[in-house]
């Protein structure tokens, strides 16, 4: 039998100790076989023992690469027990992939064992080819969940089988018989079990139902995204009255007008602000809700909250990342109760320019709970009204900051976000937002507390987390400036990347192409992270940059609330920089899972809203394509959709990636990114949450 590379990992897997190539071969190598007469026909390379040498010496260098073995003049010593445990992440081939190495270990399809994406597995490493190292999964440690969404796909007198949704590889699970068949097509809420059916995974069936019952949606986008369970009890907010772990001193600053400003709906918080006329300027001050007074640092409480890492915000649910008692009540700002807080101070002059800053705990009662709608309708009225003098006076401040933010580099994208619109708890409607002055005078002074918190930070030294954001990537920008010459839009790559990208925004602002050019300036862009170096904040134009306002409901604030009292106090830093950086890995990573799970929510109601309306019209813009076809957005509604290039009947089409054009080869009829159509709602896929239209 041929020596293989699979024979040679697994003869070293069960070696312990030095070997030489000499020992594997005489292990592994059978003699040549004696021949009385010469073969005459030549070969074309080496065969028998002279090729089993080869895989040897090819198998053995390979491993070496991989961080598998070491070599020691002319013996191996393995540095690796050839077995991994890890996260397997599994594409929608159904093949698997697991970073334990620096060699990334491939799992092939067939040797993963039943394993699901994101599942925790033991891997022993079978094989290496072509620079691959490849595993099998021995055992699967603990499962990423148990329950998931499947569908009814087929029958049997004594079985019903499903496809697992919402997995990459379209896996089958198998149930028994139950008391009553459901129908083709149906969904189902199912359990693994061990063992098989069928020749498939074992699965009992926790409820089945029909595909058009929405009122499974928000449990499925849970279950996709294996968001967090409800809070357990903590035995450390049994007495939250008595709940003091922080005994700093605090500034008294009830005496002070302050106001919260937020939607119709919130019931967590986390940011007052007040302002003072001083001069010429003004005296901001954002007070932010101390939850750190609350959460001590490694209790239960605080680890449940790192891992969690952020709330999750699905349609008009929340999975908070803290209880409820914190969020809701104690640490949330609510009107006319005393209420801790961090609060930052800062002197700004006429001009917006931050003269003076000061950082204290305090204690604040706020005046007025105000929602976005009620502050704009209060800023148009007429007539004396002490409240609206307030407001304009915030308002006015918050156009300074704002206008040198923007002279200073900092990106304005034109992109609105949608809300989904219930009555009676069920979605009704999907809708763009209303930019409102009052979202400008929030994000102004939240800036403004950010900015001044990270740099007292970052030059004090204390260790810290950052929100940082790359600049743009040089192949980025070039592929920007590609796009944007076939709109005809003239783009430097040199100079001030900022100034140049804001440039083009300006010149497409109110035109056809404005949603567009935002959208790909958007994907343009790196993706902000947190970190425990500060790198400063490429889309926002600041050198200095870190959360802080937002401790009811991110974690890195709540972190950096620590890091500031700190430095208050004169203490020791309450993290080292090795701390900061998994907790940074940690946040940044359940952010995107946040981001992702909020997504698909608003997909899942849309596809529901949409799929009443098939046939319809719509006038809408193309914001991508790709070699499955053309993307679109409508213009009346927040939807997205695809024109499928097989719909696409006219003509033979051929895609254009790099030109982000899709053109007829036999008359030329051209699709390019930007150009306004006219299309029919042809296709809704609730199972996978798409939409596809046809030319109209």
């Amino acid at each position: 039998m041929p020596v293989t590379s699979k024979k040679i990992i697994s003869f070293i897997r069960a070696r312990s100790g030095e070997f030489t190539k000499k020992e594997l071969a005489e292990g592994l190598v059978s003699p040549a076989p004696v021949h009385r007469r010469k073969k005459k026909k030549k070969k074309a390379g080496p065969s028998g023992p002279a090729r089993d040498l080869a895989v040897i010496d090819a198998t053995i260098e390979g491993l070496t690469s991989a961080g598998l073995l070491r070599k020691k003049r002319n013996t191996y010593i393995k540095i690796h027990s050839f077995l991994a445990e890890g996260t397997i992440r599994v594409s929608t081939s159904g093949n698997g992939i697991l970073r334990a190495l620096d060699n990334d270990i491939i799992i092939r399809k067939d040797d993963t064992a039943g394993a699901h994406d994101g599942d925790l597995v033991a891997v022993k490493i079978i094989d290496y080819k072509v620079g691959s190292v490849i595993g099998a999964v021995e055992k699967i440690l603990q499962r990423d969940r148990e329950t998931y969404f499947a569908k009814v796909v087929h029958m049997t007198r004594d079985a019903v089988i499903y496809n697992l949704m919402d997995t990459p590889g379209g896996r089958e699970v198998c149930s028994a018989k139950p008391a009553v068949f459901p129908e083709k097509g149906d969904m189902a809420l199912i359990k693994l079990e061990d063992g098989k059916f069928r020749e498939r995974q074992r699965c009992s069936v926790i409820d089945t139902f029909s595909p058009d019952d929405d009122s499974h949606d928000l449990k499925r986008i849970i279950i996709k995204h294996s968001l967090p369970s409800p809070h357990k009890e903590y035995p450390e907010l049994a007495d939250l009255a008595g709940a003091r772990p922080d005994t700093g001193p605090r500034k008294d600053y009830t005496g002070l007008f302050t106001v919260t400003i937020d939607g119709e709906s919130a019931k967590d918080f986390d940011d007052a602000i007040t302002i003072e006329r001083k001069g010429d300027g003004i005296l901001l001050y954002v007070h932010i809700a101390d939850v750190s007074s609350y959460v001590r640092k490694n209790s239960d409480l605080d680890r449940e909250a790192l891992v969690r890492g952020t709330s999750y915000y699905l349609g008009n649910s929340v999975i908070p990342m803290l209880p409820e008692a914190l969020s809701n009540n104690l640490c949330s700002l609510r009107e006319g109760v005393d209420r801790n807080t961090m609060t930052v101070e800062m002197d700004i002059d006429a001009k917006g320019a931050i003269t003076g800053r000061r950082f204290s705990r305090g204690v604040i009662r706020v005046d007025r709970r105000l929602t976005y709608n009620l502050v704009d309708e209060i800023l148009s009225r007429r007539g004396n009204d002490p409240l609206r003098d307030v407001l304009h006076g915030m308002f006015d401040l918050a156009n300074t900051l704002h206008a040198r933010r923007i002279a200073q580099g900092s990106l304005e994208l034109n992109l609105t976000a949608q809300s989904l619109i219930y009555e009676n708890n069920v979605v009704t409607d999907i809708q763009y937002n209303e930019r409102l002055k009052s979202h400008r005078i929030v994000e102004e002074f939240m800036l403004c507390a950010n900015v001044e918190v990270s740099r007292a930070l970052r030059e004090s030294g204390i260790p810290a987390l950052y929100r940082n954001h790359e600049k743009v990537s040089s192949d980025k920008m070039l592929a920007l400036k590609g796009f944007l010459k076939l709109l005809d839009i003239p783009f430097k790559t040199s100079g001030d990347p900022g100034a140049n990208i804001q440039s083009v925004l300006r010149q497409v602002e109110g035109k056809d192409v404005e949603h567009v050019v935002n959208l790909v300036v958007l994907k343009s862009l790196m993706q902000a992270c947190y970190s425990a170096y500060p790198e400063g904040h490429f889309g926002l134009g600041f050198i200095d940059y870190t959360h802080f306002t937002s401790p009811i409901r991110r974690y890195p604030d709540l972190v950096v609330h620590r890091c500031l009292k700190s430095l208050i106090d004169g203490r020791r830093p309450p993290y080292s920089t090795e701390d900061l950086v998994a907790i940074g890995d940690r946040s940044s990573e359940m952010e995107r899972v946040a981001q992702d799970a909020e997504r698909d929510f608003v997909k899942i109601k849309t596809c529901r809203l949409m799929r009443h309306r098939v046939g319809e019209v719509f006038t809408g813009i193309i914001n991508g394509v790709s070699r499955y076809g053309f993307y679109v957005t409508l213009t009346e509604l927040p939807v997205d959709g695809m024109v499928p290039l097989w719909v696409l009947t006219d003509d033979f089409y051929l895609v254009k990636e790099d030109d982000h054009t899709v053109v007829g080869k036999r008359y030329g009829k051209r699709f390019r990114m930007g150009d306004r159509i006219r299309v029919k709602l042809t296709s809704v896929d609730i199972e996978r949450m798409i939409i596809d239209f046809d030319i109209a």
